[in-house]
């Protein structure tokens, strides 16, 4: 459906870089790599990829055939030039029911429910394309009191992005592993794993955080569309990561996995039914 959450998505796939930026940031990195062993723990066949943007997480599937879906058009066809071999295919995860039923081993819907206003629905389409027995991941930010509902455009701005799905926010909220869960189970998936990851990330980055959004405050009003924005956010994922690097090294982010109870980013792995 060619509605606000189309148009949206079709601007950013255009003319905001999100591959580059989010794969270049620490919890870019540490979720990459998550969920690429994820995948070595999945049976063989082929892989949908839901939400793919330009491929990232799939493209290291060698097991079967990768297909990757997206609203926009313009990010896939970036998703083209950078990997080849993949099979794309331009739908709505909304009306994901123009699919053919029964045809898939595996899925992954990673970093793509947040964003979603209709979570229930997708579930329930993508439920009878699968073959039984098929496995699904999901991933998506976790949250500790409130999940957010609608977040400014922020830097997204500075790359000419003007509208959101509602104003100038769009929607980008955040689920518990049992939420999750509760999801999947309503569209029929048995869940055979629940939890979340990023544990590395948690306390010592919240400092970084709130100095960077008190930034970001002060820029909508002042300079929302300076270069400005993106240099301080380059900045700020740099001095995240050479942190981190040190803290590794004295085996810090081993400790923060024994003193959380929850990571930063929630995940469920499910199945259909035999």
């Amino acid at each position: 459906m060619k509605d606000k959450f189309y148009k949206f998505y079709e601007r950013v796939g255009r003319y905001y870089p999100e591959d580059k930026i989010v794969y270049s940031t620490l919890s870019g990195l540490i979720r990459k790599k998550w969920i690429a062993n994820k995948l070595k723990n999945m049976g063989g066949g082929n892989l949908l990829d839901c939400g793919c943007n330009v491929g990232r997480l799939s493209s290291s599937w060698k097991r079967g055939p990768v297909f990757g879906i997206d609203i926009s058009f313009a990010v896939l066809k970036k998703g083209k030039k950078l990997f080849p071999g993949l099979n794309f295919i331009q739908a709505d995860l909304r009306e994901i029911g123009c699919l053919k039923p029964d045809s898939f081993d595996n899925v992954i819907a990673c970093e793509v429910l947040e964003h979603l206003d209709m979570p229930r629905k997708f579930l329930k389409g993508l439920y009878p394309l699968m073959k039984k027995g098929g496995l699904l991941l999901i991933t998506t930010p976790n949250y500790t009191f409130q999940p957010p509902k609608l977040v400014s455009l922020g830097m997204m701005r500075t790359f000419g992005i003007v509208g959101g799905t509602q104003d100038e926010k769009y929607l980008h909220t955040a689920y518990r592993p049992e939420e999750l869960a509760e999801l999947a189970q309503d569209a029929g998936f048995a869940v055979i794993e629940k939890g979340s990851f990023e544990f590395e990330l948690k306390g010592w980055l919240k400092l970084i955080t709130i100095i960077e959004s008190l930034f970001f405050k002060i820029s909508e009003s002042l300079f929302p569309n300076s270069k400005l924005n993106f240099l301080f956010y380059r900045f700020i994922r740099g001095l995240e990561i050479d942190l981190f690097s040190i803290f590794d090294t004295f085996g810090f982010s081993g400790l923060l996995k024994k003193i959380f109870k929850q990571g930063r980013r929630s995940y469920i792995l499910a199945r259909k039914e035999l």
